[in-house]
């Protein structure tokens, strides 16, 4: 019997051109003498099977004949090569038969995997695109602005072009960081790459160290090819139209002001985290003795260099102007106005954002006082307008604040422990207030003090003389104390211990 070795292998090149059985040998090939030769010797035993699978690989290397690789073998544990196969071959050597009938004993050998054969499949080079350039555009177009404030949101747009305002291309590796002028790293967004050609971040300005000149710095590369855009971004202190009886420290958050009762100062604490009482911790105080010795409200300007302080003692309110914004330390007294025509016990002070209006709330009237200021921000120039009563709410008003539109009022009181709010058909005009909805706080204080909210008006803070705290809760609609839920506590226990106002 005659055996194959099914080690051996014939390397086929695969045509391009498909397989078609009526042309198993090209008609225009010669068959070589010597192959024809070597069949014949291996059908009759004169030579071994390496041998003849030279022959056969010379024939299909040089695609004189052409066979097909099956997928899967029909294999039924055959190993020797059958006597008719053998026969074939030594006939085809003898020109006795067609060169088909040679060739389907040759499929025959491979399909049942007695002839193993490799396929060797023909690479084709891709063509490499020379990448000469690409174009990067930061921050362009009405995407983002070149300046932020204290406790804002700064926006980042990087987008990445195969040509010149031509189409987005993916992969750009991005290193994006910011940096001062002097070089410093101030954040860095690490490495990314654009999605679909754009990609975008933001970060929230933390602090004033972050005040006036900033670089935002942008490298991509691709596929060799690099280039950095830097762009400069300023950074304020606080954000023009804010109002002063809503939020402080410019819309930072950055910065919370209590008034003390005991030690008859204010005090001025730094927050790490924006507009949370947790990160907070105790910098410096201010005493306003020589004016009052029972001051109860505190407001700014929206610069920060003007501070407002109401006072049981003189029945007024006293102004200072601060050398350093947001810095009580360098405060000095300026002048004084008299409320006492209006309220002899006067307990919160607020402003517009424009301040050209003061409004001041008092626990004798029950009621807030509204006040034109024909120079804006300075008390000497205010005179009465109007008053709106609050006794119906509460008969013990100790706080007030506005949101950012002037159109909501929210006053707390010691009364019902709560916080009561009300919408302004007109914007900072109390004679259209009315009352909406009512939030307790006798969870945390039996004895809220001072109002304010953070500038998005989605953070609310109540200072409490009970527990001589700051009790920070989130709102889920911004500007509606009834979705108020309290969040945390900080204690201003060390520095006072009947905390009044507050202003943050």
């Amino acid at each position: 019997m005659y055996r194959f070795l099914s080690i051996l292998s014939v390397l086929i090149i695969i045509s391009t051109i498909p397989f078609v059985s009526s042309e198993v040998i090209r008609g225009e090939s010669t068959i070589p003498d010597w192959v024809k030769n070597t069949a014949g010797w291996w059908a009759s035993e004169q030579i071994d099977d390496s041998a003849f699978l030279q022959g056969i690989q010379y024939l299909i290397k040089e695609e004189i004949i052409v066979v097909e690789i099956p997928t899967e073998i029909d294999s039924e544990d055959m190993e020797e090569v059958p006597g008719w196969v053998k026969n074939t071959v030594g006939w085809w050597a003898e020109d006795k038969i067609h060169d088909t009938t040679f060739v389907s004993g040759i499929q025959y050998l491979i399909s049942k995997g007695i002839m193993v054969v490799e396929q060797e499949v023909e690479e084709v080079e891709e063509e490499v695109v020379e990448i000469k350039d690409f174009y990067m555009e930061v921050n362009g177009g009405d995407c983002c602005l070149n300046w932020a404030y204290i406790g804002n949101e700064y926006n980042l747009q990087i987008e990445t072009y195969d040509e010149q305002r031509g189409k987005y291309i993916d992969g750009v590796e991005i290193s994006a960081k910011i940096i001062s002028k002097g070089g410093e790293l101030r954040h860095d967004f690490g490495e990314v790459t654009t999605e679909d050609g754009i990609y975008k971040n933001s970060i929230i300005i933390p602090s004033m160290d972050w005040y006036a000149g900033n670089i935002l710095s942008v490298t991509g590369e691709y596929f060799g090819v690099e280039k950095t855009i830097e762009k400069e971004f300023e950074v304020f202190k606080n954000q023009g139209g804010g109002s002063s009886g809503s939020y402080g420290s410019g819309g930072s958050g950055l910065k919370m002001f209590i008034v003390g009762n005991q030690g008859n100062d204010i005090n001025e604490y730094t927050l790490t985290t924006s507009w949370d009482v947790s990160s907070a911790s105790f910098v410096d105080s201010f005493s306003v003795a020589s004016q009052d010795e029972a001051p109860s409200g505190v407001a700014f300007s929206k610069s920060g260099k003007k501070m407002f302080v109401t006072g049981n003692d003189g029945d007024d309110v006293n102004e200072y102007t601060l050398t350093t914004a947001w810095d009580v330390s360098s405060a000095s007294f300026v002048d004084s106005f008299s409320v006492a025509s209006e309220e002899s016990s006067p307990s919160d002070i607020a402003f517009s954002k424009s301040g050209e209006k003061m409004f001041i709330v008092g626990n004798n009237g029950d009621d807030v006082n509204e006040y034109t200021l024909s120079v804006a921000w300075d008390v000497s120039s205010a005179s009465f307008v109007d008053s709106f009563s609050v006794a119906s709410q509460h008969s013990f008003p100790t706080g007030i604040a506005f949101s950012k539109s002037g159109d909501k009022m929210f006053i707390v009181g010691s009364n019902g422990d709560d916080v009561n709010e009300y919408t302004l058909t007109t914007a900072w005009d109390v004679s259209s207030a009315s009352f909406v909805d009512s939030f307790d706080l006798s969870n945390e204080d039996t004895f809220p003090s001072g109002i304010a909210f953070s500038k998005s008006g989605e953070k609310m803070f109540i200072s409490g003389a009970t527990n001589d705290a700051v009790h920070e809760y989130t709102l889920t609609t911004a500007w509606d104390v009834s979705t108020a839920s309290f969040v945390d506590s900080f204690s201003v226990a060390s520095q006072d211990g009947a905390p009044n106002g507050m202003f943050l």
